[in-house]
Formats: structure tokens, sequence, C-alpha cells
């Protein structure tokens, strides 16, 4: 069975009916002309990949690591307090709302309401994470010489019992909301799915397992095939989309070294149909696991890049 409608990272988080299920012969019992190497195996219960990677499966999965996927969906109709992409935040009626370094509000990115969140090991259970940033010019509030200068961009945590009465006049963010800047063109809403995401091809935490495991070794080994099995790795081991947690997606390059080396995913928005990171990028939020477990969000690393 050749199998390339395959369960293992698909984006859309649909599955084929098809699984595996008759008994693999030992592979030093058939010669490598023998052996189909883009036939789908079952590596664990639903995950089903080429035998090419399959063979390799006892050193993919040490590289496990939990997350949420977000389904974003353009809707007029979203609610001050749902989690959602590109409309008024859920605030306490007088709160200062947040602005650039000219004085000027910035533009409300995401919420993320985490009581609509699958629970995540190590990040919040309730409250209201949002994401506000500068988008008058082509860097939508990035500072490059700091990635963590929250002078352009703005990270807020506001627990469920901060807020009494909420903020309702937004006249105020019609220059914002209206900017052709902004990588959200129409506000979305969320949904959100719990699953466990593989290798992380391109994300820091991956690239310093190379020494040990390399996912591009695999497909140097077959070179018959090296344009079906790179199609699986950048499909399925490239993991873009909008997500909390789990391995991170880049156009360019992974910035995090050094001190910011450790920084976990905090919320990832990607290029969709109605949202463009410049030219098909993607936006990234970083957050150290200490600064995470305090609920301390000051020290937020932002990034972009596109193609």
């Amino acid at each position: 069975m050749r199998l390339f409608d395959f369960l293992f990272g698909k984006k859309d988080g649909t599955s084929s009916p098809e699984k595996v299920t008759e008994p693999i012969e030992p592979m030093q019992k058939t010669t490598k002309d023998e052996i189909d190497y883009l036939e789908g195996v079952e590596v664990a219960p639903g995950m089903v990949m080429p035998r090419a990677f399959a063979e390799q499966w006892d050193k993919i999965k040490e590289t496990k690591k939990q997350c949420i996927t977000i389904k974003a969906t353009a809707s007029d109709d979203v609610l001050l307090t749902q989690s959602k992409f590109g409309h008024y935040p859920y605030l306490p009626a007088g709160y200062e709302y947040p602005k650039d370094e000219e004085g000027r509000y910035m533009y409300p990115l995401a919420q993320i309401n985490f009581s609509e969140v699958p629970p995540l090991a190590g990040y919040p259970s309730s409250g209201y994470l949002q994401f506000y940033i500068s988008a008058f010019d082509d860097l939508y509030g990035m500072d490059f010489d700091d990635l963590r200068l929250q002078k352009n961009f703005r990270v807020l945590y506001l627990e469920d019992d901060v807020i009494k009465d909420s903020m309702t006049d937004f006249s105020f963010l019609e220059e914002a909301l209206h900017n052709d800047m902004n990588p959200v063109y129409k506000p979305h809403a969320l949904r959100f799915s719990a699953t466990d995401e593989y290798v992380g091809f391109g994300d820091i935490r991956y690239e310093k397992r190379v020494g040990e495991f390399d996912i591009e070794a695999v497909v140097e080994q077959y070179p018959e095939l090296t344009k079906e099995l790179e199609g699986y790795m950048w499909s399925n081991f490239q993991l873009s989309g909008h997500k909390i947690g789990g391995y991170a997606f880049f156009t360019q390059g992974d910035p995090r070294s050094g001190e910011t080396e450790d920084y976990l995913l905090l919320l990832q928005i990607d290029t969709d149909e109605h949202i463009m990171w410049g030219d098909s990028g993607v936006g990234n939020f970083f957050i150290h696991p200490d600064d995470l477990a305090k609920k301390d969000f000051s020290k937020v690393m932002y990034t972009w890049d596109c193609c």
C-alpha cells in the first residue's frame, strides 16, 4: 500500500480511515530493493507515516511535544470575552489601553481566553492573555535590536476576577483597526484542539538534536525517492499553522539563542486566508518557562519573518 493521505501532522486536523493492520516483516529479512519505503506504516494508533521515516520512529517519538492547535474562522459575530484574532479586547472599564512609543493605540492582535483552551502543562488554565502590536509600518511593532522590548508591542494577562465591569466604548480604536498595515484583515473566532507534535524541523529544540537524529539524513538515504520524502518532510515536520505551545515554525530561521534559547512558544499566528505577515510569513511570541509559571509576561519575545 502506497499511502500519501497521511494521518501524521495534517494541518486541517482530518485523518484518513486507512490504517496498516497487516504485520510488518522484520526488515533484515528483505532486501532494500524489495522494500517500498513509501508504504504507510502505522507507528502508533492512528499515526501513519512512510516506512522510510517509520524505521526511525524510536527516535522520532522522543521529540514529542504537546501543543494546542488553533482553528481561526473569519467572523463578524465575536464576543468581547471569547478567544479571537483582530477584535476588541476584554478589558476592565477605565483600563489604560496599550499605546506604542508614538502614543498611538495599538492593534488588538489576539486574545486567548484560557477557560476555552484544553489543558496544556505549564500554561494558564484561566484568565485572558492579550497581544497588541503597533501596525503603522511594515515592522508590525517588532524591534530587531531587542525582540523583548515592549515599546511597540504589548502582552497583557488579566485574571478572570480582575474584570468586574468591562470596557465597551472602543471608538478610539478606529485608526488602529482600519489601518491597511494590520496583518489580520478581519476578526476571527478561535477553536482549540489538543494534540502532539514531533520533530519540529527548524525549531532550535530539534536542531540541537541533529547530532543524534537528523530527519534530512533519512531523505538522503533514498535518493530515488527524494521528491516524495521531501514533500512529506516539509508537510509534516515543519509545523506551521496557528498554535499555542509545541514546536515553532519559521520561514527564515529560529531567532532564539543564548539567554532566549529555552523560551517556549506562547502563541504562533500563521498566514491564512485573511491573515498575512509580510510576504506569507508567520508571527511568533515566546516566553521563558519560569516567567510562564509566574504568569509574568513582561519579557515575552516577539518576532515574525516572511519569505
